[in-house]
C-alpha cells in the first residue's frame, strides 16, 4: 500500500502474549528500553516539535507540520507501523496502537497481529481517542473527542463513539 508520502508496510501475524521466544537478544532488549524512554521523553515533552521529534527517533512515520499533543501514547512495540501525514492533528491523551497480542489460549478466536495505521492528511484525531490496528483515517476527516475507531474512516468524515460510527460529511 502507498500513500502520499510513504510506503506502507503489510501487516503481519506476531508470537501470542505469554508465547516462549527462543532468546531475547541485547539489541531486543536495548530496542524496547530506548523505545520505552523515549515515549516517556514525549509523552511529557513541554512542545510539539519535542514530542515530533522525538517519536521519529521511536521509529514512527512522521511527515512534516503534524501536531502531536501531550500525553499520546503510540504504540511502543511496532512504532515503524505508524504513518501520520503532513497537516495532520494527534491531540492530547489520544492512543494509536498499531498491535494485538492476546494469550496464546485465544488462539483459536483471535489472530495476534500488527497491522498499519495510516492518519491522511489533514486529519484530526480528536483529546482521547484510541485508534485501533489496521485503521486508516482518511483525509481532512474528524475523529471526535473519546471515540474508539476500529475500521477505516472515509475522506472528509466526521466519525465519534465506542465504536465510532459515521456522524457526517465534512465540506471544506
Amino acid at each position: 500500500m502507498k500513500s502520499e508520502k510513504f510506503i506502507i508496510r503489510e501487516g503481519k501475524k506476531i508470537p501470542y502474549g505469554g508465547e516462549k521466544k527462543d532468546k531475547k537478544s541485547f539489541f531486543y532488549v536495548f530496542v524496547r528500553l530506548k523505545n520505552y524512554l523515549l515515549f516517556l521523553l514525549a509523552y511529557f515533552a513541554p512542545s510539539c516539535k519535542i514530542r515530533v521529534t522525538l517519536n521519529r527517533w521511536k521509529g514512527v512515520n512522521i511527515a512534516k507540520n503534524v501536531y502531536i499533543g501531550t500525553g499520546v501514547f503510540i504504540d511502543n512495540m511496532y512504532p515503524e507501523y505508524i504513518y501520520i501525514e503532513e497537516f495532520a492533528s494527534v491531540n492530547a491523551g489520544s492512543m494509536l496502537i498499531a498491535h494485538f497480542n492476546p494469550y496464546q489460549h485465544f488462539r483459536c478466536v483471535l489472530q495476534a497481529r500488527v497491522e498499519p495505521i495510516v492518519i491522511k492528511k489533514g486529519a484530526i484525531v480528536a483529546v482521547g481517542s484510541i485508534i485501533n490496528p489496521g485503521v486508516t483515517v482518511g483525509e481532512y476527516s474528524i475523529v471526535a473527542a473519546g471515540s474508539v475507531v476500529n475500521d477505516d474512516v472515509e475522506p472528509k468524515t466526521l466519525v465519534r463513539g465506542n465504536p465510532a460510527k459515521k456522524i457526517g460529511k465534512i465540506k471544506i
